[in-house]
């Protein structure tokens, strides 16, 4: 089964990527601001449009000294493949991206020290349609404990773990994935937390991760 690189598979191309230096997954390009789209009111159950998640995604300021922001890349990168693994395939023939249901959505990458990366992903849509629809994307991520992820460069081992969450916001989730390419080996973890109308998706080093989640999600959901 051939997938774009997409959000589905953004926190195991990244460690890919740390691993045989191909380019950083580019996922879905953050939807363009619209100047038709309307400040959120109640009746749009508080969903934020693009422009407002760019304005809450961190920055290298937040997170402190010897970290560098990055634009999410918007080129498109080399296909990937999905073996062992039928629940990701399958959620791979729904669409290349599943969080391309959600059209509101923010991205930003950082590096940090010692050339670590961390990805923030934030999407808006009523809460009813984010719950299920992530609850699809996390279910397939974490169906299979070991799977394979080929690209034309690499073949890469990846074994995934569901980690408990801190209970912050409505929903939480949590997976790290274990990626070994090239006799090499990197850890990444994902956590993933619902609030209301917003989504927020970290992923990156477990330790920053742990770190700035939490301030992630302040600042995602201020109100």
């Amino acid at each position: 089964m051939r997938l774009r690189p997409s959000a589905i598979l953004t926190s195991t191309c990244l460690a890919l990527w740390a691993l045989t230096g191909c380019s950083t997954p580019s996922g879905s390009a953050p939807a363009k601001a619209q100047a038709e789209t309307p400040v959120p009111t109640a009746g749009d159950h508080g969903v934020l449009p693009s422009e407002r998640l760019a304005d809450r995604l961190l920055t290298a300021d937040d997170l402190g000294p010897g970290y560098a922001a990055h634009p999410a890349a918007t080129a498109p990168s080399p296909e990937a493949s999905v073996e062992g693994c039928p629940q990701l395939e399958q959620l791979g023939n729904t669409a290349d991206n599943p969080y391309a249901m959600f059209p509101n959505q923010g991205k930003r990458v950082f590096t940090g020290p010692g050339g670590t990366q961390l990805t923030e992903e934030l999407y808006s849509a009523p809460p009813k349609d984010l719950s299920a629809g992530v609850g699809r994307i996390m279910a397939a991520m974490s169906a299979c404990p070991s799977y394979q992820l080929v690209t034309a460069t690499a073949v890469a081992e990846v074994r995934t773990q569901t980690v408990p969450v801190p209970r912050l916001g409505d929903e939480q989730w949590g997976q790290v994935i274990t990626v070994t390419a090239g006799g090499r080996r990197t850890i990444v973890q994902q956590t993933v937390i619902r609030d209301g109308a917003v989504l927020l998706v970290v992923s990156g080093n477990p330790a920053e991760v742990t770190v700035h989640g939490q301030n992630a999600l302040t600042k995602a959901t201020a109100r």
